[in-house]
């Protein structure tokens, strides 16, 4: 990118471009404004790192970006795609529209106020400069793993996504954690490893979340193998590949080859702290942030999760997507910015 392309000034740049992040872009550039995204990685960066073949829990409607999607047109209404089907479905929604999208640039600072912002940017090992009337914070929820502050959980044998397991054959696996993305793991690794499941939730939790995990999808149950679930248990302690664990009953310790600590991401706060200060609150009318004007924040970062972009008009039940990208929409629109 040439100087004079980084000294553009923009009417609206968005940070993050996964689902929320294209949306953001199409809508605004179809209101007429010059836009530009930036994407520390590829596009959908985060979606890379779920596990491979993973089945999307929530159908194509929800979830794809154009109504007149390929696969959506292909597979229908009640399919689910994989991961990788989403992310080619984000990649030709961005092709199709052509929308601008500087990748592999990592924001690092934002200065000025609404209507004359500087963003610095990190690419091929130097800074770049931005200038834009308006910023979109899209930046996702999936940057830092949820932690227990407990010994051994930085150990390289402790993993906090689940991306890679093909390879895994014939050990003693330790899983941390209650949610879906748990259950997809040991049902994918289950049949060919030992495998121990400690969740501070109940067994009857845990069994509605296996069954919910396949049924929605017209599947049967999933069914565990080489499987002990701990539930209502805590780990205390993962020092020496050794998970020291308090159960309902008593105190174990059970010897691990990898553990997966799958409890959750955030947003990467360093950088919001840099950006928003210590208020990350926003309007709930327009999704501009409350201690600095003219960011707004969208996605995760307003709780909103990704099914809730509604550009297909069909919605999940209960979930009011197509407004929630809307009132960004009217809210940039109806804006005065100086000149």
């Amino acid at each position: 990118m040439s100087e004079i392309e980084a000294a553009h000034r923009y009417d609206a740049v968005v940070v993050g471009c996964g689902g929320w992040g294209l949306a953001a872009l199409k809508v605004l550039r179809d209101i007429g404004l010059d836009v530009l995204g930036l994407e520390r990685g590829e596009i959908c960066h985060n979606l890379s790192t779920y596990m491979p073949a993973m089945t999307v829990h929530s159908p194509l409607p929800y979830i794809v970006l154009d109504p007149e999607d390929s696969l959506l047109a292909e597979k229908g209404n009640h399919y689910h795609s994989t991961i990788e089907e989403l992310i080619q479905s984000y990649l030709d929604f961005a092709a199709k529209n052509e929308l601008p999208i500087q990748t592999h640039c990592t924001l690092r600072d934002i200065r000025g106020k609404r209507g004359d912002f500087t963003l610095t940017a990190r690419e091929k090992g130097r800074d770049v400069t931005y200038h834009s009337r308006l910023i979109i914070l899209a930046t996702g929820a999936y940057d830092i793993p949820n932690l227990l502050g407990i010994s051994g959980e930085n150990d390289p044998a402790v993993h906090h996504y689940f991306a890679e397991w093909q390879h895994l054959h014939d050990q003693r696996l330790l899983f941390v954690g209650g949610g879906f993305s748990s259950a997809d793991g040991i049902v994918a690794v289950c049949s060919r490893n030992d495998i121990l499941w400690v969740t501070n939730k109940t067994r009857d939790i845990i069994d509605q979340i296996l069954h919910d995990q396949k049924t929605k999808w017209g599947q049967p149950d999933a069914r565990l193998f080489n499987t002990e679930i701990a539930s209502e248990s805590q780990v205390l302690s993962l020092a020496d590949r050794t998970a020291h664990i308090k159960t309902p009953d008593s105190e174990r310790h059970w010897p691990f080859d990898q553990c997966f600590m799958l409890l959750g991401h955030r947003p990467d706060e360093v950088l919001l702290h840099a950006v928003l200060g210590d208020d990350f609150s926003y309007d709930e009318a327009t999704f501009e942030s409350n201690s600095r004007p003219g960011i707004y924040l969208v996605g995760a970062l307003a709780n909103k999760h990704l099914e809730h972009i509604g550009l297909t008009q069909q919605l999940c039940p209960g979930n009011e997507g197509t407004r929630h990208i809307s009132k960004l929409m009217e809210a940039i629109k109806t804006l005065t910015l100086p000149s």
